[in-house]
């Protein structure tokens, strides 16, 4: 119910949040009134021709013209307004040349040849400043020549130009635009702090050794490259960056890798077939930058000629992971990665621009704005959740590491008390009277045994049965001499090539010796068997002894040695467990089941 609340919540806030975001960018684009009292406006009209021998077509303030369809454009009449000399024009120049003539002499060039580097073949997207020489008279004619860079892709660069003419200072302008228009870059700049402070989150944790996922870095990469493509707002940003060309490049490369990191960070909870097609798409994403860096650097197509073709590559990518989420979250529904999968389908609102990139229904970029913020919401709930979890999922572990390495001295301790040492010492003692061979054979059986139990507080990891199988025979054996015929021992292995951890086995044959066949008048057997199936090994330590009642505590308060402790070990180690059943007046059987893994006990 708790947890119905919170959701609840943030479902609320994502709403609201994205009403008031949607309310906000829609607004922007009606409130160009306001420059009007900080800036002069400046309006062109006259004539336009496609070339110098069309018919010249007339140019109002209402006039529209294709730059894909009219690469060239020549414009002749004049500004709404004089000019005085040495006052700013500001133009925006959308990866077009312009050439700009007073009364036949030329007084502004933009975008010629040479004039930026070789490898692109577009100057940029900027706003651009021209100190009128001598000042313009309304009168004045003025000719404009526009060419348009790309073929494609840059239809509206002509109308950029005639709509945002002005007359007044770049800070001003760039104050204005901050102030109508600024969401793109306030959000996008919000965004890019929020991946780099998690990446950095990221590194430190990964330094200090925090058991991690990449979920987080791959998170981190999607929001650095997401952020800095919203914050490329070229109508503002270009007043503050002057290397335009390299603008360019990085809006296309950060938009080309939204899609690749995306799939990347999928993949971190992906484990369906599933991860197949999301690869896919992240290799293609990935393959399309290289292809992208390597014929930019060489000069033979700048990336807005290869922005159809991306975002097809997109828009195949978004059905494809589309699908691909919905099959897994079919086959592996568990809840954080519901979680995940719909949040993340929430982000798929934003490659709604593709649409509106052929359509232009609404301001391109409004749909992603939108689905990355409510994406953005949503991982900032799971991320803190699972940082959480991850740090208490450390700090446990450790715990364990520390009670495991206890446990083992507790064991070891448990396994060589006084008691046993004397009555060990005293038999081989008496030996060396009656028999000194076999007096030398128990010392090494004794030192055997010793060394065993110091060797098992090293090692962390699983070893091999037949090093089990040799401490336990040393330990028996030293029972054996000090109980005689009273303690028989029987031993069926039928499978030995397999590793558990240490310390597992020689405690339960303990238990049987201790509190089964010695505390029986006659005696009794004490019987290791081992067995294999096709998943897993089969472990058997019986005893036909007294047997005991699990519920009732030895004499000195404890539980029989090692069982819990065993127990826990398998499990934590390597998913095996440990049953025992006992009868009173009948004996005892531990039984060890030890899955196989990759088709070995290994």
């Amino acid at each position: 119910m708790k947890s119905n609340i919170v959701l609840k919540i943030l479902a609320l806030v994502i709403a609201l949040f994205s009403v008031t975001l949607l309310a906000y960018t829609i607004a922007e684009e009606h409130r160009t009134d306001e420059l009007n009292t900080v800036l002069d406006p400046l309006t062109f009209t006259g004539t336009w021709q496609a070339s110098d021998g069309a018919a010249p077509q007339p140019l109002t303030a209402d006039t529209k013209i294709d730059s894909d369809q009219n690469p060239s454009v020549i414009l002749t009449g004049h500004f709404s307004q004089n000019i005085n000399d040495g006052s700013p024009i500001l133009f925006r120049v959308s990866n077009i040349r312009v050439q700009l003539y007073k009364n036949g002499t030329e007084i502004y060039s933009f975008g010629q040849p040479g004039a930026y580097p070789s490898f692109s073949k577009s100057p940029g997207n900027q706003w651009d400043v021209l100190l009128a020489p001598g000042g313009v008279a309304a009168s004045d004619t003025i000719t404009i020549r526009l060419e348009n860079i790309y073929p494609s892709n840059n239809e509206q660069a002509f109308n950029l130009f005639l709509e945002n003419l002005f007359m007044g200072d770049s800070g001003v302008l760039f104050r204005d635009l901050v102030t109508t228009s600024g969401s793109s870059l306030l959000l996008g700049g919000f965004i890019l702090l929020m991946g780099l402070v998690l990446l950095a989150a990221v590194i430190i944790l990964k330094i200090i050794r925090t058991p991690l996922s990449w979920a987080p870095f791959h998170l981190s990469l999607f929001t650095i490259a997401s952020g800095l493509w919203i914050f490329l707002d070229f109508h503002i940003i270009s007043l503050l960056v002057t290397t335009n060309v390299f603008t360019n490049i990085l809006d296309i490369l950060s938009l080309s890798l939204i899609m690749p990191f995306l799939g990347l960070y999928l993949l971190d909870f992906v484990k369906s077939r599933a991860r197949y097609a999301i690869s896919g798409c992240v290799y293609a994403g990935l393959a399309f930058t290289l292809f992208f860096l390597l014929v930019q650097s060489l000069g033979i197509w700048d990336g807005y000629e290869l922005l159809t073709p991306l975002t097809l590559l997109d828009a195949a990518a978004v059905i494809i992971i589309l699908f691909s989420l919905i099959y897994e979250n079919a086959h592996n529904p568990q809840r954080d990665t519901r979680f995940i999968l719909f949040s993340c389908g929430i982000c798929f609102i934003g490659f709604g621009d593709i649409v509106n990139y052929y359509l232009g229904f609404l301001p391109f970029n409004l749909f992603f704005k939108l689905g990355f913020t409510l994406f953005i919401l949503a991982q900032l709930s799971y991320m803190v959740r699972y940082t959480r979890n991850t740090l208490a999922a450390a700090r446990k572990t450790q715990a364990l590491e520390k009670e495991l390495v206890q446990n083992r001295i507790a064991i070891m301790l448990s396994q060589i008390q006084p008691h046993f040492l004397f009555n060990a010492l005293t038999a081989i003692k008496q030996l060396c009277a009656i028999d000194p061979e076999k007096a030398e054979e128990a010392v090494g059986q004794f030192a055997g045994f010793l060394r065993g139990n110091l060797d098992s507080l090293s090692h962390t990891g699983a070893i091999p049965f037949e090093k089990e199988l040799t401490h336990i025979e040393n330990y028996l054996s030293l029972e054996k001499m000090r109980f005689g015929k009273r303690l028989s021992i029987a031993y069926d292995i039928g499978v030995s090539d397999f590793s558990l951890p240490p310390l597992t086995v020689q405690p339960l044959v303990e238990n049987a010796v201790r509190y089964g066949v010695t505390k029986k008048p006659s005696g009794g057997t004490v019987t290791l068997s081992t067995q294999e199936t096709e998943d897993r090994v089969i472990l058997t330590i019986s005893d036909d002894g007294v047997g005991f009642d699990p519920s009732v505590k030895k004499e000195d308060g404890r539980s029989h040695i090692g069982i819990d402790n065993v127990r826990s070990r398998l499990e934590n180690q390597c998913g095996g467990r440990l049953t025992v059943t006992t009868v009173l007046g009948s004996g005892t059987t531990a039984t060890i089941i030890l899955p196989k893994k990759g088709g070995s006990t290994e």
